[in-house]
C-alpha cells in the first residue's frame, strides 16, 4: 500500500502553472531522487507531501498515522536552543516516559499495600516500552549521528543561532535521521556536508528502511542511494527507474528514439500531404470527384494519426565564457611557511572574541608550503573546520606580489608566513556565503553596474545571459534564491576576465543543469583554478591536482580527483583490514556495554525503589516507637510518684523498656541517614 498518493494534482499560485495533472505513488522503502531546474516546484512538491501546502487541484492521500520527517532548506528551531537540546526534542516521548518512571518510583515509596501492585504493573509496562525504544540510550544515539555528519562535540552545547548555514543544515539533517520516520522528505540534504559526512549519510540512506524523497543536485549522492528518479520538467513529472546515471542514459536514449520517431512521422506526413495535393490538383484539372475523395481520405488519415511530439529540449541554460586575462610568468600562487592560528570564534558566530594574547590557540596550518603554477586546476579538500575557507580568505585579503611576507591579526585568526601571487595574476573569487559578496538591499541591475562599470543595456544583456529577465532587474538581491545568487556571482566573474579563479562550493544551490553548464564553462577556461567543493562529479571532471589540508599541512597529490579518491579509499581499506578484528571486538564491546548500561540502569532503579521502600518502613517504625516512648515516659513518671516496693519494681521495669526503645530509635535514625545518603547519591 502506498504511503502517499498524488492524484491528479495541479499547482499554480497566480503565476505560471508549476505542475499539471500529476499522479504518483510513494511506496514503502523506495528511495526517490527529485530533480529539475530551479523554480520548477521541487520544494513546493515536498511541502505538499508533508501537508504544509495544498495543490490547486487534485488531492494528496497520506496513509493514516504516517510518520513523516521533513527537512527544509532553512532550519526551524526553538529560540535559544543548543544543538544537543534541539536533538533531544526528537525524543520528547522517551524523556517524558523516563520522567514518568521516576515519578512512579517516588510514588512506590509512599504507596500503601493496595496501590503498590497497580503501580508496579504500570512501572514494568513502561520500563519494557522504554527498553524497546532504547530510551536509556538517547544521548549516545544523538552523539553518534552528530559526529557522523561532521559536527564536532565541542559545538553541541552552542546556541543554534551562532551556527553558520552549513552547520544548521547538518543539525536539521541530524534531527531527521534521529526521528526514524517512515517517510523522509529532504531538500538538498548534502549542502555543506564534507566528504566524510556525505559518505556517512550515503551509508545511512542505504541502510534505512524509510522511504525517501530527496531533492538534490549531488549526482554522486543520487547515484549511490536512489532507485528512482522523478524528473520535474514541463509541468509534469516523469518517473525513471534506477539512479541518476541510469536516468541520464535512459533519457538520452528516449529522446533519441522520440526524435527518430518524430522525424520519421513528419516525413510520412509530408509524403501523404504531397500525394493529397497531387490528387486534389488532378481532381480540379480533370473534374474527377474520385480523386478528390481519395485526397480527402489521405488528409483524414493524417488527422487521425497518434502524433509523436517533438523532443522537448527547452531547458533554460545560461551561456557565457570565462575567458582568462593575459598573464606572464610561471607562478600563480606561492605559499611558504604559512601558519594560521585561531584564538576564538568571531563575534559573528555568536561568541565574544577574546584577545589573542590571552586566548588558547588552535593551529589550522603550521609552516605549510604550496606552489601552484598557471594553468593548474587544483581541488582544496579537507573536513569541515579544517581551514579551507580561512586559507581562501587569507589569499584574497593578504597575498600580493610586492609584499608577500605577512604577520597579521585578521579577526580571530593570526596569519604569518609568505603568500605570493603571480605578478600579473588577476584573481576572481566566488563565495559560498553569498551575503559576503551580495548586498541585500541593492537591485540586481544596480549592483552589477556598480561592480562591473557596465552601462544599463550591456549589464541587462549580461543578466539575461544568466537567465534573469526584464522583471528581475529591479528585484532586491535579498529576494533571490540561492541558485539565483549563484548565477549572479558567476555573471560578475564572466565580466572580470580573471586569470586565477578561486571558487568556494560553487555548485551549492545550483540545479543539475546549471552545474553541468558551469562545468562546461570551466572546462573551456584556460586560467588557473583553485576550488573547494564536495561535489565529486564536479571535481572528477575538472581538476588535475588535489591539495589536502591534513595534519596542519598542505599535502599535494599529482593527479585527478578520481585517482586521489581511489588511493585514499585503498589506504582506508587497508587500515580497515588491519583493524577489522579490533573493530569487531570494539563493536561487540559497545553492544555489550550498551546492554550492560541498560541493565545497570534497571538495577539502579530497582535498588532505588528498594531503598525508598526501606526508608518508608523505617520512618513508620520510628513513628510507632516514638509514640511508644512517650507512653513509657508517662508511665515512668506515674510509677516514680507512687509509694511502695511494688511501685519501685514497676518503675525499674518501665525504665528498662524506655531505654531499650530510645536506643532502638537512635539505631533506626542511624540506618535512616545511611539509606537517605545512598538514595541522594
Amino acid at each position: 500500500m502506498a504511503l502517499v498518493t498524488l492524484d491528479g494534482i495541479s499547482v499554480h499560485f497566480g503565476g505560471p502553472t508549476l505542475m499539471q495533472r500529476v499522479s504518483l505513488d510513494i511506496e514503502p522503502g523506495h528511495k526517490i531522487g527529485l530533480i529539475g531546474q530551479n523554480g520548477t516546484g521541487k520544494s513546493t512538491l515536498l511541502k505538499m507531501i508533508v501537508g504544509e501546502a495544498e495543490p490547486t487541484d487534485g488531492r494528496i492521500v497520506r496513509q493514516r498515522g504516517l510518520n513523516v520527517a521533513y527537512q527544509a532548506q532553512e532550519l526551524r528551531y526553538e529560540p535559544g536552543a543548543t544543538a544537543f537540546e534541539e536533538m533531544r526534542r526528537v525524543f520528547t516521548q522517551d524523556l517524558q516516559r523516563q520522567q514518568r518512571l521516576h515519578e512512579i518510583e517516588e510514588a512506590l515509596a509512599t504507596a500503601d499495600a493496595d496501590e503498590r501492585p497497580k503501580l508496579l504493573a504500570h512501572y514494568d509496562k513502561l520500563q519494557a516500552e522504554h527498553d524497546a525504544r532504547s530510551g536509556y540510550d538517547v544521548d549516545r544515539r544523538i552523539g553518534t549521528v552528530l559526529t557522523g555528519l561532521g559536527l564536532p562535540e565541542k559545538a553541541w552545547t552552542q546556541p543554534i543561532a551562532s551556527f553558520s548555514g552549513g552547520e544548521r543544515n547538518i543539525i536539521g539533517l541530524a534531527r531527521i535521521v534521529l526521528q526514524e520516520p517512515e517517510l523522509m522528505l529532504l531538500d538538498e540534504p548534502s549542502n555543506h556536508l564534507d566528504m566524510e559526512g556525505i559518505e556517512w549519510f550515503i551509508s545511512f540512506l542505504r541502510q534505512t528502511r524509510a522511504a525517501v524523497v530527496m531533492v538534490s543536485h549531488n549526482r554522486h549522492l543520487l547515484d549511490a542511494t536512489v532507485d528512482q528518479i522523478w524528473e520535474l520538467h514541463g509541468r509534469k513529472i516523469t518517473q525513471w527507474t534506477g539512479n541518476y546515471s541510469d536516468f541520464a542514459r535512459q533519457k538520452q536514449e528516449a529522446l533519441a528514439l522520440q526524435e527518430r520517431q518524430f522525424k520519421s512521422q513528419q516525413r510520412l506526413i509530408k509524403r501523404i500531404q504531397f500525394q493529397a495535393r497531387r490528387l486534389l490538383d488532378m481532381a480540379k484539372a480533370y473534374d474527377d470527384p474520385g480523386q478528390a475523395k481519395r485526397a480527402k481520405a489521405m488528409l483524414q488519415r493524417i488527422e487521425q494519426m497518434d502524433k509523436v511530439e517533438a523532443p522537448d529540449k527547452s531547458e533554460h541554460r545560461f551561456h557565457a565564457n570565462l575567458s582568462g586575462a593575459s598573464r606572464h610568468g610561471h607562478i600563480a600562487l606561492e605559499v611558504s611557511g604559512l601558519t594560521v592560528a585561531v584564538s576564538a570564534r568571531s563575534a559573528s558566530d555568536g561568541v565574544v572574541a577574546i584577545s589573542p594574547e590571552s586566548a588558547p590557540q588552535r593551529i589550522l596550518l603550521n609552516a605549510a608550503n604550496l606552489e601552484i603554477h598557471f594553468g593548474h586546476r587544483v581541488a582544496l579538500v579537507g573536513p569541515n573546520g579544517s581551514g579551507k575557507t580561512t586559507l581562501f580568505n587569507a589569499i584574497l585579503r593578504h597575498a600580493s606580489w610586492d609584499n608577500p611576507d605577512i604577520d597579521v591579526q585578521d579577526g580571530p585568526f593570526h596569519i604569518k608566513g609568505r603568500l605570493r601571487v603571480g605578478k600579473s595574476a588577476k584573481i576572481g573569487d566566488y563565495s559560498q556565503i553569498h551575503d559576503q559578496k551580495l548586498p541585500h538591499n541593492e537591485t540586481l541591475i544596480t549592483w552589477l553596474m556598480n561592480v562591473t562599470g557596465l552601462r544599463f543595456e550591456p549589464a541587462s544583456a549580461m543578466l539575461h545571459r544568466f537567465l534573469f529577465n526584464r522583471d528581475d532587474l529591479e528585484r532586491p538581491i535579498g529576494t533571490l534564491s540561492g541558485g539565483e545568487k549563484s548565477r549572479l556571482q558567476l555573471a560578475r566573474l564572466v565580466h572580470e576576465k580573471v586569470s586565477f579563479l578561486m571558487l568556494d562550493e560553487p555548485t551549492n544551490h545550483l540545479d543539475i543543469q546549471a552545474c553541468e553548464q558551469l562545468e562546461e564553462m570551466l572546462e573551456e577556461y584556460e586560467g588557473t583554478l583553485l576550488v573547494i567543493s564536495h561535489d565529486r562529479y564536479f571535481l572528477d571532471k575538472l581538476v588535475n591536482r588535489v591539495v589536502e589540508l591534513k595534519d596542519q599541512q598542505l599535502q599535494v597529490f599529482e593527479g585527478s580527483f578520481a585517482q586521489w579518491w581511489q588511493q585514499r579509499h585503498q589506504q582506508a581499506q587497508e587500515g580497515r583490514k588491519g583493524a577489522l578484528q579490533l573493530h569487531s571486538q570494539a563493536k561487540a564491546f559497545e553492544q555489550s556495554a550498551g546492554a550492560a548500561q541498560r541493565e545497570a540502569q534497571k538495577a539502579h532503579q530497582r535498588e532505588q525503589h528498594r531503598l525508598r521502600t526501606q526508608i518508608k518502613a523505617i520512618e513508620g517504625k520510628i513513628e510507632r516507637l516514638e509514640a511508644r516512648q512517650k507512653e513509657l515516659e508517662q508511665k515512668l513518671a506515674e510509677a516514680f510518684s507512687a509509694q511502695g516496693t511494688q511501685s519501685a519494681h514497676e518503675a525499674a521495669h518501665i525504665h528498662a523498656a524506655f531505654e531499650a526503645t530510645r536506643k532502638e530509635i537512635a539505631d533506626l535514625y542511624t540506618e535512616w541517614e545511611a539509606l537517605a545518603e545512598a538514595v541522594e547519591g
